[in-house]
C-alpha cells in the first residue's frame, strides 16, 4: 500500500475539522437536552465555541508537532544518523508523554495547553498512518529507531508529491476546505490580530 504523504494543509485542516466536528455534535446534544430549538448548529459555532475552550492556535500547532521536531531533526541536522522525517516524535511514547504531562498541568493549573498539543500529536500520527510503521510507532518497544536512508532529494520529492501523488494533493485540498471557514471568520470580523494574539474567534 502507498505511504500516505501529508502536509501543512491537511495535518492543520483535517485536525481542526476532526474538533470542529465533535465539539457540533457537543452543541447539539446540549441543545436536545435542554429542548432548545432542533439542535441545529451553523458552521460557525462550532469554531467560536471551540475557540473559547481550547487555544485554537495551540491545536494547529499540535498538528504539526510531530513534523516540526522530526523533520529538522532527521532530514537536516543529523541525515546520515536518520535519514527520515519520522523519528521520536512519531511515536505514541511522545503522544502518551504529553498526554500525561497534559493531564498533570491541568489538574494543577487548569491549563490545557499541553493537552491540545497531544491531540493535534495524536491526530498527526493517525494521519499519517504510523499503524504502517510499527517499528517508529511503537518505539522503542520494537528495537532501536530505524533509519530509512532517504534523506538526499526529500524536498524535492515532497514537491513533486504535491502535483503527482492524489494522497498529497487531495488531502491538502480537503485541509484547505476545513480551514476556510475559520479563516473567512477571521478575514470578516477583521479579527485576525486578536486571532493570532489570543487563538480566540468570535
Amino acid at each position: 500500500m502507498p505511504r500516505i504523504k501529508m502536509l501543512l494543509l491537511g495535518h492543520m485542516g483535517i485536525t481542526l475539522g476532526a474538533a470542529a466536528t465533535a465539539e457540533a455534535t457537543r452543541l447539539r446534544l446540549s441543545r436536545r437536552r435542554a429542548r432548545l430549538e432542533t439542535g441545529r448548529v451553523s458552521l460557525r459555532e462550532p469554531l467560536v465555541s471551540l475557540s473559547h475552550r481550547i487555544d485554537l492556535r495551540v491545536l494547529l500547532v499540535g498538528s504539526l508537532l510531530p513534523d516540526m521536531i522530526d523533520k529538522p531533526l532527521g532530514l537536516v541536522l543529523l541525515p546520515t544518523v536518520f535519514g527520515g522525517g519520522r523519528l521520536y516524535a512519531h511515536t505514541l511514547l511522545f503522544a502518551f508523554a504529553l498526554a500525561i504531562a497534559g493531564l498533570i498541568a491541568r489538574s494543577l493549573s487548569g491549563k490545557t495547553t499541553l493537552l491540545v498539543l497531544a491531540y493535534g500529536s495524536a491526530m498527526h500520527l493517525v494521519l499519517d498512518g504510523m499503524w504502517r510503521t510499527p517499528d517508529v510507532l511503537l518505539w522503542p518497544a520494537l528495537g532501536p529507531m530505524p533509519a530509512s536512508h532517504a534523506a538526499q532529494g526529500w524536498l524535492m520529492r515532497l514537491l513533486a508529491g504535491l502535483t503527482q501523488n492524489p494522497a498529497a494533493y487531495s488531502s491538502e485540498i480537503a485541509g484547505a476546505i476545513m480551514l476556510a471557514p475559520l479563516i473567512v471568520v477571521v478575514i470578516r470580523r477583521r479579527e485576525i490580530g486578536r486571532f493570532l494574539r489570543t487563538g480566540v474567534v468570535d
